[in-house]
């Protein structure tokens, strides 16, 4: 019994999220599955260059979306004596094209870097090819290492939200009309 409910507690944190993954293809950031990618990789010897390309497209699978918010988190460990380390760390992101549409060489409070853009599918009904880039040196003794996040929101179309302000304008009436109701 406690094997069966372990086994649905596991299955049900991988739900939604895909694996941790390395450079390369990641899938269509449109299908439900894929909106959550963990990201790491290990790059041995010190001063070896990084330039790890990690691949996505956006609206293959059908969607009500016009156009999707794409989110990079990155961070690198670092030590007071580095084991892994990276120096000129930096991401960006860019169509398959090599139009840049966000970059991030500079570390916020917690020591990560973070980009963002929305982007669209390059026509109707075409999925849209895009990339992000990371780019360094390692540093450290044993090399360098750095782990993140992708994670990716469909914007709705425009009918979706006027469906959704009708709705609530509805709702307003309805208030508005007890209210007035003589008791």
């Amino acid at each position: 019994m406690y094997g069966k409910t372990l086994l649905g507690l596991m299955l049900a944190g991988f739900m939604g999220t895909a694996m941790a993954t390395g450079p390369g293809y990641l899938g269509d950031l449109a299908d439900p599955v894929s909106q959550n990618v963990s990201i790491n990789n290990t790059i041995a010897g010190l001063g070896t260059p990084i330039a790890d390309i990690y691949s996505f497209d956006i609206g293959s699978y059908l969607s009500e979306a016009i156009a999707t918010s794409v989110k990079v988190k990155l961070q690198y460990d670092s030590g007071s004596t580095p084991v892994y380390d990276i120096r000129y760390f930096a991401i960006a992101l860019q169509d398959t094209d090599g139009t840049q549409y966000d970059f991030d060489d500079s570390f916020d409070v917690n020591g990560a870097l973070e980009l963002s853009a929305v982007l669209a599918p390059s026509m109707l009904g075409a999925p849209g090819f895009y990339q992000f880039v990371v780019t360094g040196t390692t540093a450290g003794s044993a090399g360098g290492i750095y782990a993140g996040a992708l994670s990716a929101t469909p914007v709705p179309e425009p009918k979706d939200w006027m469906l959704m302000l009708a709705g609530i304008g509805l709702v307003g009436l309805m208030v508005e009309r007890v209210k007035r109701r003589p008791l």
